[in-house]
């Protein structure tokens, strides 16, 4: 018998499974707690509703999909989701996780593959993944973001935050607090952002914009700098380029050092220092 007539003899004797189970359950919590997640694997989106309840809703689909464990439990204020892979399973198992938290409300969340959703989160947050993005959509704050390959997107976050990708964009949209991104490959976008912002990629450009006196550090290997601040903001500011020019818009009044590669003077009378640093590619700096 050939090896593909037995491979498909297996699939044909192999115990047929549904094609999903199904993980319902609800814990109840003390609106100010956190809810901790560690999961082997799966996709995870987390989300607050007005009830001092943790409602959870697991799926997993594919073969093997009974390989995978959950639990739930509450612990005072806080509570505890686990999801364990046992014994043997099967390849192309996926593992989709959706959560309900009360309003006010921390999260701290692992898995070990899949993508993190948060919405609406009026606590701290930390969230960790081995491989997908990490989306971030109003929050309390602070917050810590960290994948080991996929894109970090944040939106509105009222404290600090630190994000880190080793492969994939950042882009980071109305955050009331410190800002320090990372990326080892990938462009990182900066919009409404107050400073200080410490910012740095390994291949791509960085965009940022800020809503107050600019402050802090960008620094790219391989691409371009464009920074946008208020008219009239006073700030030193530490520009050089090994692979293009630095730019100032006319209105730009500034004092110091300048030439085509390098420019280090007081912007509008002076401040807080912006050192922006690329060894290949153009600076771009206009006030609004």
């Amino acid at each position: 018998m050939s090896r593909y007539a037995m491979a498909a003899m297996l699939v044909l004797l192999a115990p047929q499974v549904e094609a999903n189970d199904r993980f319902e359950e609800s814990v109840p919590v003390e609106s100010g707690g956190t809810l901790f997640i560690d999961l082997d694997a799966g996709r995870i989106e987390i989300e607050a509703h007005g009830e001092d309840e943790v409602e959870v809703e697991a799926y997993a689909t594919g073969w093997g999909q009974r390989s995978m464990r959950f639990r739930l439990w509450s612990d005072g204020p806080d509570a505890h989701l686990e999801g364990d892979l046992e014994g043997f399973f099967w390849g192309g198992l996926r593992v989709r996780v959706g959560v309900r938290i009360p309003e006010v409300y921390s999260v701290e969340v692992e898995t070990g593959g899949g993508a993190i959703e948060l919405k609406e989160i009026g606590g701290r947050v930390k969230a960790r993944t081995s491989g997908g993005s990490i989306e971030l959509d109003e929050a309390a704050g602070p917050a810590e973001l960290q994948t080991s390959g996929g894109s970090i997107s944040v939106d509105e976050l009222q404290g600090d935050l630190l994000a880190k990708t080793s492969g994939g964009p950042i882009r980071v949209s109305k955050v009331n607090g410190e800002v320090e991104v990372f990326t080892s490959g990938g462009p990182i976008q900066l919009d409404e952002v107050p400073g200080p912002v410490r910012a740095r990629t390994s291949g791509g450009p960085i965009s940022a914009r800020f809503t107050s006196s600019p402050e802090g550090y960008l620094q790219t290997s391989g691409g371009s700098i464009e920074v946008e601040f208020p008219e009239g903001a006073g700030f030193d500011l530490d520009a050089v380029t090994s692979g293009g020019r630095v730019r100032l818009e006319e209105e730009i009044a500034i004092r110091g050092n300048i030439s085509r590669g390098r420019v280090k003077g007081a912007v509008n009378g002076g401040g807080e220092v912006l050192t922006l640093r690329t060894s290949g590619g153009n600076i771009r700096l206009e006030a609004r």
